[in-house]
């Protein structure tokens, strides 16, 4: 029985043909580079959640080589998403609270759904969609969106055959 075992363990099949783990991707950081999060971090910090491009940014910026799909298995592992899923994750209660917060600070009502989004996202970390953000302004602060009617009529730059 130990003979078979001896065989088996030199059989080229069983045995690893890459101990000091060395393949093509000789240029990608290891999964543990402090380095790379910090980056991911600081991507997800300046509103950039595009995989594509974080892959992009960190060959042009610094050198990194590191596919698509490693930058988004990388995020995943570090919990950094884009405001879709983390509007989906979180309790209703505190994105409720977050628009609200934002919104009481807005004394003269000028700020709309994209500025509260940034607010929100530059002191929480926190990245909500605008389309929620806009519902709950709607919902509290109809006479804001009034107050700050941004369409064409509003501006004046309708064209003189649009005007009824």
């Amino acid at each position: 029985m130990s003979t078979q075992f001896v065989e088996s363990s030199t059989d080229p099949n069983q045995r690893n043909r890459n101990p000091s783990g060395k393949n093509q991707y000789k240029d990608c950081p290891p999964k543990n580079d402090a380095r790379v999060t910090e980056l991911l971090y600081d991507y997800q910090q300046r509103d950039i959640f595009d995989k594509k491009k974080i892959s992009q940014l960190l060959y042009d910026e610094h050198g990194i080589k590191l596919s698509e799909s490693s930058v988004a298995r990388r995020r995943r592992a570090l919990g950094l998403y884009a405001s879709g899923v983390t509007t989906r994750q979180l309790p209703e209660t505190v994105k409720h609270q977050l628009v609200l917060t934002q919104m009481s600070r807005d004394t003269g009502k000028k700020l709309g759904p994209r500025m509260i989004k940034q607010l929100i996202a530059k002191e929480t970390g926190i990245h909500l969609t605008r389309d929620y953000i806009r519902t709950e302004m709607l919902k509290h602060d109809p006479e804001g969106f009034a107050a700050r009617d941004t369409s064409k009529r509003a501006r004046g730059d309708l064209d003189e055959e649009t005007i009824p």
